[in-house]
């Protein structure tokens, strides 16, 4: 059990669920509740009674005693960020001594990810990743090693949450062959600026004119140029561009980790096409 003695209000607060009961009605509508922050009495969203509210307070525990359960380190950071009033739960686990090194000086650490929401916006997850360290920032790849999905139906089992943990750790010390390779495979410019109108930054509005999104892909671009000039013009290049993109959002976003959750998602999608098994 994980003892937190600051900030856990931001997260570690009760929840009440409320019937709805319109105004100038006596009886509540039936089938839905709503979920009630007890401390301030703000309405964190509305719900079927069928939801099952995973607590916050749960969830940062039962990720604790999984990473602990799991024992692959005990030197490890431990960060737990609530969203948006409370409504949505991140949990960032950072293992300082899992680092491999895919070229001399670029270092990726082992990291282990948790998500929860009470407004329905994000189903419960743990997930491992790698975070490479070249900058304050963080580049995380968006391809998960090993996740745990579930909707709010259901407890948290952190016996599975370990073996997640521990199978991805066997994957991402495996992954350096992955990225060795990408390094050794080159990239032309046009071919990457034709990847990411396809696969990144594409509209799918049907009214645009414009098929792709003009101001993200000169973002691409430009990191793009940075990264040939650093880590030479090859995948490995290409594919910190778009880690970089994932995680650096624009500063004026009121909501940079659900930018980036969402980024993720999209090169995770993107890596998983033929276009880019073909580069």
């Amino acid at each position: 059990m994980l003892d937190f003695k600051e900030n856990e209000n931001q997260w570690n607060f009760e929840v009440n669920e409320m019937p709805i009961v319109p105004q100038g009605m006596s009886e509540p509508i039936d089938g839905w509740k709503s979920l009630v922050r007890a401390d301030t009495g703000t309405v964190l969203h509305v719900h079927r009674n069928s939801y099952h509210v995973l607590s916050h307070d749960d969830v940062v525990n039962s990720t604790y005693d999984s990473i602990k359960n799991a024992n692959v380190s005990n030197d490890f950071n431990f960060e737990v960020i609530a969203l948006d009033g409370g409504r949505k739960l991140q949990i960032d686990v950072l293992f300082n001594d899992i680092v491999t090194e895919p070229s001399k000086g670029d270092y990726v650490k082992y990291r282990v990810r948790g998500y929860n929401s009470y407004d329905g916006s994000w189903a419960y997850q743990t997930s491992a990743d790698a975070l490479r360290l070249w900058c304050l920032n963080g580049c995380t790849t968006p391809d998960a090693i090993s996740k745990v999905w579930m909707r709010h139906t259901s407890q948290v089992s952190t016996e599975s949450s370990a073996q997640k943990i521990i199978s991805g750790l066997e994957t991402f010390h495996n992954q350096k062959t992955l990225w060795n390779e990408y390094m050794k495979t080159p990239v032309k410019l046009n071919q990457a600026e034709t990847f990411f109108k396809n696969n990144v930054t594409k509209r799918n509005s049907k009214t645009s004119e414009e098929k792709f999104n003009s101001k993200q892909l000169e973002i691409l671009m430009k990191q793009l140029g940075n990264e040939f000039n650093d880590l030479g013009k090859n995948k490995w290049a290409l594919y910190n561009c778009l880690t970089h993109w994932a995680t650096h959002t624009d500063s004026k976003s009121s909501t940079p980790q659900s930018v980036t959750r969402n980024r993720e998602g999209l090169i995770a999608k993107a890596m998983n096409t033929r276009e880019w098994a073909e580069i």
